[in-house]
């Protein structure tokens, strides 16, 4: 685009440069953060652990047997631990540095295909929005593929745009384009897209040699194509991804606005307000510009979208940092190339002022982005063992032992603790366990919802909790003075059965007994329903995040040893009274055959079912479901909800306000 490349005054250049430095070394410092606070999240330990091979072939093979990405970053990583180690800092850095280089060819694209204000306004967003900043430094396939991405898309600017013949590029587009292919398969559609549309651009002198730097790539990658075989092969796709809805769109668009009404109302403002002023002037320059833009953003979400609803869920917001920059393009390429000076340096301000302050105060980002699992429970566990002695302590750990062991090694600390992952440690072995300690406390961290309602029971006082991304972490003790930290209760109800007129509850009188001994009164259950409690969930709780925890006694009435049978169940309902969520645990699988009284425990985290958006609208139901109609006696029927971890999912996710 020649218009682009005319000469400006020495005062414009001057003032293009200030705001230049300025959000480049604000995309720098927002990257980097504390420098002394970097942590592995899991899949960069999961990076650290497939590269721990004594051979580049051997980490080959297990990528091939065991991941479903391209070779290509596992093998640089490979090779640059083999040089640098493997410290935070040495595997984080050239994914910090490449994130550093992509905030230049973020200017430099926005430059090239519209004009300096809209790269600089593209710039002040990349530097400051939470969604290339998180990655910066997270060492995965996803900013070494995003500045593979940009410096390809540079390299085809070169030669298509701005017509350029020099070698450097056709060899750099040619390079960085089977990059791309090597990092991800994300990367790799977006170099097929951005290769497609390049015909659109197409001049007959090249068009030959753009055809053959095409094959070219498809060469380079060959080598590559038996292990994608394989992957698609043997793929049964990431069951753990959730199967997108088409509220992925909008909530993808407020992600990358962080969840902001400032940062979202001021984008529109600019988008709306940039088509009204300037509309007339610049709907019809850059016209194949600003629609490839937006074609290069759209096409890799709708194809995500569309294979995970139709084929296997593989869409996640990570996977479309490649096509960021381009949607940044289109929303600010209305802005003509000449406005004055100061109207930018007050478009510039602004968008870093709100984007700053909402990242750190609205996304937390600074809370959020170092605190994940392996290194904290390591960290705070040490802390606790250096005052308290080890033979006094059980540690009960829900994560992957030998990332645990890297944070050990780091912290050179070397107690031992029970294993609970993939699977979970089993109920009645964790309750064989509690029932048979004698320790004063219990730390346990990532375990399921209901053995930490069991692990309360024994365990009863808080000294310790630790929450963050995708986990809690807590430190129990048995002695109520070693209580440190409440317990975050919303609701708290217990029948014992002395006292049955209490709100929500339906029990049949009739049934209630009494023990001749103990003079304890409880409950039998003959029939298939018994005692219920019903509530609002309104009622139960102010916030969406929470835990509902549900326990209660069990018995079977009968000389011979008899295992209980039936369900503890909970129901949420909606206003209509459809059933929105069924859950229940089977008592054959947390009791014995015993004649003494066994607990029953289930819990639900809301944060994980399809009812997060609407709790209050909605009502739930417990009861116990005595489906073979065994004659069992009920007792401590108990019901409680407490604050859920508001870090949880919080990495892509909205903050509630609680």
């Amino acid at each position: 685009m020649n218009e682009n490349m005319a000469p400006e005054s020495s005062q414009r250049m001057n003032s293009d440069q200030i705001l230049l430095l300025l959000c480049i070394l604000i995309g720098i410092g927002l990257r980097i953060g504390n420098p002394m606070d970097f942590s592995f999240i899991n899949d960069e330990l999961s990076t650290w652990s497939k590269v721990s091979y004594d051979s580049v072939g051997a980490v080959i093979e297990n990528i091939k047997q065991v991941d479903s990405h391209p070779v290509g970053m596992y093998v640089f990583v490979y090779y640059w631990t083999s040089i640098f180690g493997t410290s935070e800092w040495a595997i984080k850095l050239p994914f910090l540095l490449f994130s550093i280089a992509s905030l230049w060819l973020v200017y430099r694209l926005g430059t090239l295909w519209f004009s300096k204000t809209v790269g600089l306004i593209v710039l002040a967003y990349f530097s400051t929005l939470q969604f290339p900043i998180w990655w910066s430094h997270i060492a995965r396939q996803y900013q070494s593929g995003l500045f593979c991405t940009l410096l390809m898309a540079y390299c085809w600017t070169q030669l298509l745009m701005q017509q350029r013949t020099e070698k450097r590029y056709w060899i750099g587009f040619v390079v960085m384009g089977a990059a791309s292919m090597y990092n991800h398969y994300f990367s790799l559609i977006f170099a097929g897209i951005l290769g497609v549309w390049g015909f659109a651009w197409m001049r007959k002198e090249i068009l030959l040699k753009y055809v053959a730097a095409g094959i070219t790539m498809v060469v380079l990658f060959l080598p590559h194509l038996s292990i994608t075989t394989y992957q698609l092969l043997h793929a049964d796709g990431h069951l753990w991804y959730a199967i997108p809805t088409p509220s992925f769109f909008s909530n993808h668009l407020q992600y990358i606005f962080h969840y902001s009404f400032w940062c979202l109302g001021f984008a529109l403002l600019l988008l709306f307000g940039s088509i009204l002023k300037y509309g007339k002037q610049t709907f019809k320059k850059n016209e194949k510009a600003r629609w490839g833009s937006l074609f290069l953003f759209i096409t890799p979400i709708t194809f995500g979208y569309l294979y995970s609803v139709y084929k296997s869920p593989i869409l996640r917001e990570s996977h479309l940092l490649f096509s960021l920059p381009y949607f940044l393009f289109f929303w600010c390429s209305f802005f003509p190339k000449d406005i004055p000076s100061r109207m930018k340096f007050l478009l510039v301000g602004v968008i870093l002022g709100i984007n700053t302050t909402t990242l750190v105060v609205t996304r937390q980002h600074f809370k959020t982005v170092h605190t994940h699992p392996y290194e904290h429970f390591i960290k705070h566990t040490k802390a606790f063992l250096a005052a308290h002695e080890s033979k006094d302590v059980c540690i009960v750990l829900g994560e992957n032992p030998e990332y645990l062991q890297y944070y050990k090694d780091a912290y050179a600390s070397n107690f031992e603790h029970i294993e609970s992952f993939k699977p979970p440690i089993s109920f009645l072995e964790f309750r064989e366990i509690l029932e048979n300690s004698v320790t004063s406390y219990l730390i346990v961290g990532s375990i399921p919802e209901a053995h930490l309602q069991m692990a309360r029971y024994y365990y009863p006082y808080l000294y310790q909790r630790s929450y963050g991304i995708n986990y809690e972490y807590y430190i129990l003790s048995k002695n109520k003075e070693a209580q440190k930290v409440a317990w975050e209760f919303d609701f708290e109800i217990d029948m014992d059965f002395d006292k049955t007129e209490q709100a929500g509850w339906q029990i049949e009188k009739t049934n209630l007994r009494q023990d001749s001994i103990t003079a304890n009164t409880y409950y039998q259950q003959e029939g298939e329903w018994g005692p219920t409690f019903a509530m609002s969930l309104e009622q139960l709780t102010p916030r969406n995040n929470e835990f509902l925890d549900v326990a209660v006694d069990i018995r079977v009435v009968d000389t011979m040893l008899y295992q209980p049978q039936g369900t503890l169940v909970v129901e949420i309902r909606d206003e209509q009274d459809s059933l929105l969520v069924w859950k229940g645990v089977d008592a054959t699988a947390q009791t014995n055959a015993q004649r003494d009284w066994q607990r029953l425990y289930l819990s639900m985290r809301f944060a994980h079912e399809p009812i997060y958006n609407n709790v209050k609208k909605l009502k739930m139901k417990t009861f116990f479901w005595n489906r073979e109609k065994q004659a069992i006696q009920l007792d401590r029927f108990s019901i409680a909800t407490r604050k859920g971890n508001g870090l949880l999912y919080k990495d892509t996710n909205p903050f509630e306000f609680e």
